[in-house]
């Protein structure tokens, strides 16, 4: 697979150091994630002198935005995770796009934006010749590049026409956060990052457990000791996260459409029947 860094996801969105300083930490933990879950793939970043057209923090360049970071060890941070154990290829040293070729691409504003010469063109004309490969685009937060994947959660759609042409479209995965990643590489590569530890001391978080399927739960808006509870689509049964117990103990409570507790189930959703107690309910109403 490969992996681009999308420059043109830096707009001037940053208004303050403070923003930017938090959108360099998330970056950062994206691309920890990839470098330890991701072995088999080749990373791409343009040419470091590019970065001085693009805007970070609002009037200054990302260079000037580094720069002013007031914690030091984080921007060394950055380029050590990003750049130096990451060690990208610069893209245009194999470039497969023609400088002058016409790439528009959708944004969140529902219009389209001229990404000619780009990362991002790069990456669309790759994708259009070879479509069996798997490619992934990094964004720093707060973009314009934020439409919703259809099919992965907390993932973006980035939509590309070339040559103006409507039935040229390229669309290219994206990510923004360290959670989008982990929700990508599990549908992508089966490579899930959510599982909860038997030997945690915290009960698992719900994105931990089968709860994160949305194509078996929905969530709702009731909750319970705290947690959210979950819809089960095809019975109408419900479930939440027991935030009492953790570890090897942990569990999610299971009910009837009606709200009568129906037992205790393990983290892969196996109800115990016998785990059942009458006195236990939930009010829906």
């Amino acid at each position: 697979m490969e992996i681009f860094i999308n420059e043109v996801s830096l707009e001037g969105q940053f208004l303050t150091e403070a923003e930017f300083r938090d959108a360099i930490k998330i970056f950062n933990s994206i691309f920890e994630l990839i470098n330890q879950k991701i072995k088999d793939r080749e990373l791409y970043k343009e040419d470091n002198n590019i970065y001085a057209k693009y805007e970070a923090i609002k009037g200054d360049s990302f260079n000037a935005s580094l720069n002013q970071l007031k914690d030091k060890s984080l921007k060394t941070a950055f380029i050590n995770i990003v750049f130096n154990k990451s060690n990208p290829k610069q893209w245009r040293t194999e470039q497969l796009h023609y400088s002058e070729d016409l790439f528009d691409c959708l944004t969140i504003n529902n219009d389209y934006k001229n990404i000619g010469d780009t990362s991002l063109a790069e990456v669309a004309e790759r994708k259009s010749q070879n479509s069996n490969r798997e490619y992934l685009l990094v964004n720093f937060i707060n973009s314009s590049f934020q439409i919703t994947h259809p099919l992965i959660i907390n993932c973006c759609l980035i939509t590309v026409i070339k040559h103006n042409v409507e039935d040229n479209q390229i669309c290219i995965d994206g990510v923004d956060s360290k959670q989008a990643l982990e929700y990508w590489l599990e549908n992508k590569l089966n490579l899930s990052s959510l599982e909860y530890s038997l030997d945690a001391s915290e009960p698992p978080r719900d994105e931990e457990t089968l709860l994160r399927d949305t194509t078996i739960f929905k969530k709702t808006s009731f909750r319970y000791g705290g947690r959210f509870i979950y819809c089960e689509l095809t019975t109408s049964q419900y479930w939440y996260v027991d935030s009492l117990h953790d570890g090897k103990a942990a569990h999610l409570e299971v009910f009837d459409k009606r709200g009568f507790h129906l037992g205790e189930a393990d983290l892969q959703g196996n109800i115990d029947t016998a785990k059942k107690d009458k006195d236990k309910t939930i009010d829906l109403s």
